[in-house]
Parts: structure tokens; sequence; C-alpha cells
């Protein structure tokens, strides 16, 4: 994404910005610090919402856990009828020494914490990573580029350091992400809000934020114009 895009404002806060939807051109109404997608070819057929560790183990570590478990499963059926992809990331670790005191845990691989919370359809797509960066001891890029996928919507539970982590390392081998702040469950609210607060630095670096609702409208928006 360009640098510049952001608009920031004279006391250094970044402001949301107004977007456009034409027939050539779709971005998620209000993302910061740009517009986006960058270029505005949103294809939902080529977009995926991404949803990192909706497992047992790791959710139980979250506040408000079923809540946000609901707003993302109604924002995935929207996701499958626009024509996207879902994909489950489920993180596993492959040492049986879960618990250290004072923190946060991977779930052993097959163990009960490391099940997801809901069950995916048919169609989405189910990634096992060997950390908390969705990328790490995994075969998600390949997942992606093999299905078309050039736009990436995604949230998830212990967000701070599962979609931190994971945004972070797609953004560097190439895809255009968007992080759902208001699908996001974090372990520690101000560690979250930190996070959240770095993906917009130097104008975009990680990409950009935005809502489910604008995300979904912005998918609708798409699909007509197409």
């Amino acid at each position: 994404m360009p640098v510049g895009s952001a608009n920031p404002d004279p006391t250094g806060e970044v402001r949301m910005m107004d977007t456009t939807t034409t027939a050539q051109a779709t971005y998620v109404a209000g993302s910061i610090p740009y517009p986006w997608p960058y270029d505005g070819m949103l294809d939902p057929r080529r977009t995926a919402l991404l949803i990192c560790g909706a497992q047992a183990a790791i959710a139980a570590q979250c506040e408000g856990a079923p809540e946000l478990l609901d707003r993302v499963l109604a924002l995935a059926c929207t996701v499958r009828v626009d024509g996207g992809t879902v994909v489950w990331l489920r993180h596993g670790s492959t040492s049986n020494d879960e618990r250290r005191a004072g923190r946060a845990f991977l779930p052993a691989r097959h163990s009960r914490g490391w099940k997801l919370t809901a069950t995916p359809f048919p169609d989405d797509v189910v990634v096992d990573c060997s950390g908390w960066d969705g990328c790490f001891g995994s075969d998600l890029d390949n997942a992606l580029r093999s299905r078309g996928i050039r736009t990436i919507a995604i949230g998830g539970f212990a967000s701070e350091v599962t979609v931190d982590s994971t945004v972070r390392t797609l953004n560097d081998q190439g895809h255009e992400c968007l992080v759902l702040t208001d699908c996001c469950a974090p372990l520690d609210e101000q560690l979250g809000a930190r996070a959240h607060a770095s993906v917009t630095m130097s104008g975009g670096i990680f990409g950009a934020l935005g809502t489910s609702s604008a995300f979904a409208a912005a998918l609708v928006a798409a699909r007509d114009s197409q």
C-alpha cells in the first residue's frame, strides 16, 4: 500500500477516511489509514475472511468470546454468500507443556482445547499452524494463492498475538490485509489497542483497520457492481 495514503489529523490522530464505491472501484467505508483495498479492486470471489484462534483453549482466555464468535459466524455467512472464502486458522503446539505461569499458551495439537469452537462449512479452508503466527509452520500462503485470493479480512481470538503476528507476515508476503477491529478479542484490552494502532503506522505499513459491517457492505456493493 502506498505511503502517504493516510489522512493524519494535525494533532497526530488518524481520522477515518471517506470511501467511494463505483462500478470500477469499491472501498471499505471508514477504513484507516487509507481506503481499503488500496487499489479499489475488491472482488468477493478473490477475498478471504481469515479467522484466527477460534479454539476452545484460546477463546477461553479472552473476554467476550461468545459474542465475538457470533459476530464472526454471521460475517462468515455473508462472505460465503458473496462468493468469498472462509479460512480457519488452528494454532497448536507440538509440546504437551501448555501452561506456563503468567503467559498465554497454545493448545497441544489434537487436544480438546485445540479443536475449533465452530464447525467449518464444507467449502471452508482449515489451516493448521505451529505458532501464534498463522504463517508459521503452515501452508497458509499457498492456500490463499492457489485460490486466487488477493484481499484478506482478518480477525480472531487472542488477537494481539494471533491476528497481529499473522497480518504482519501476510503483508510481507504481498497480501492486502484488513484487520476487522470489532472481530478481534484480545487477551489484554490495552495490548489489543496498541496492536491495532501499529497496523496504521507509516500510512498503513501492515494494512488497514475496518469494521465487519463496513466490510460486509463493501462485499455486497462489489458483487452488485460486477
